[in-house]
């Protein structure tokens, strides 16, 4: 994607958030934030706790000792800082981790296997809670007509990537691999066999490790699950502030309900204008006022934005 379309979506998402400021009232915008008070020092403690959780997912993924925690947390914070002042969510940030994994003395196919084994557990998980998130939301009827058979869709799709992932862990066949090989015929054998070159050393320990490392496995597993409860905990923490009345589902819910948002918009840098008006959808499906929503999401831009300072250090730090 040109650097010009990237800046004409981000104008526009822009647009978008600026109109829904105005739908909803600056001054009860404004309201809420105030309202959030104490929550602004507790959410970025819950996000940072979050990305610590995380990173003990990557360290994990490694092989046994080839590098600390230390390294490894720090490693993650410096993709934070990546994946959020480039807008380029995960296609930069995740390859950044490889990267700085290697120059911190890990194998190149060790690097990028570890990031791929993290990353694709951390998606399943969060994929397994989108679509929880959404059969609620069907069968309490808050989701109708366009929504509805889009909703659908997506968690049909979670089941095939399920279901994939199910198979390559059973067999210890990979699936990216032999998908490029496929490929072939439509974009040229050449053009298919380097990429099989590049992504068959991490491929192969993805699959080793989901295939023979079963107590590793179900270690890696828990702490994304650990992770993705922390970020409802953050909405946890918004709602009650927000002194607004919530069942223990809820936070759950609407942490699910916005998963999809980064793969859904992932044209959109930063997903400015689309993150803001699927919060403001949800809430007014679980029958919050809109405003909340949208409160929250920029509470989540502006924690975000934090933790991602403190990354810009530890990015420089591993440079």
């Amino acid at each position: 994607m040109s650097r010009l379309v990237r800046v004409l979506l981000l104008a526009a998402g822009a647009i978008v958030l600026a109109l829904l400021v105005v739908r909803l009232g600056p001054a009860v915008i404004l309201s809420l934030l105030q309202q959030i008070g104490w929550g602004f020092a507790i959410i970025p403690l819950l996000y940072t706790a979050h990305l610590a959780v995380r990173s003990a997912a990557l360290w994990r993924s490694l092989p046994a000792a080839t590098l600390g925690y230390v390294d490894v947390f720090r490693i993650r914070l410096a993709g934070e800082a990546v994946e959020m002042l480039t807008f380029t969510g995960p296609f930069l940030a995740e390859p950044a981790k490889g990267l700085l994994l290697v120059r911190a003395g890990t194998t190149t196919a060790n690097a990028f296997g570890a990031v791929a084994i993290e990353y694709l557990l951390y998606t399943l998980v969060s994929a397994w809670m989108a679509a929880a998130a959404l059969l609620l939301l069907l069968l309490r009827g808050a989701l109708t007509g366009p929504l509805r058979a889009a909703t659908i869709g997506l968690v049909a799709g979670i089941g095939v990537f399920t279901l994939g992932f199910i198979f390559a862990a059973a067999t210890g066949i990979g699936l990216v691999v032999p998908a490029v090989r496929a490929l072939g015929a439509v974009v040229g054998r050449d053009r298919a066999d380097r990429a099989v070159a590049a992504i068959d050393p991490s491929e192969r320990v993805l699959v080793a490790f989901m295939h023979a490392r079963g107590a590793r496995f179900v270690e890696v597993m828990a702490l994304e699950g650990a992770a993705h409860t922390l970020l409802a905990l953050e909405v946890a923490t918004a709602l009650y502030t927000l002194k607004l009345p919530f069942g223990w589902l809820d936070p759950f819910i609407v942490e699910g309900g916005v998963k999809f948002i980064s793969v859904v918009f992932f044209f959109i840098p930063g997903q400015v204008g689309a993150s803001e008006s699927v919060y403001t959808i949800l809430f007014q499906a679980l029958g919050f006022p809109a405003a909340a929503g949208l409160t929250l999401s920029l509470v989540r831009r502006v924690r975000a934005l934090a933790v991602a300072a403190v990354g810009t250090v530890a990015l420089s730090s591993t440079s």
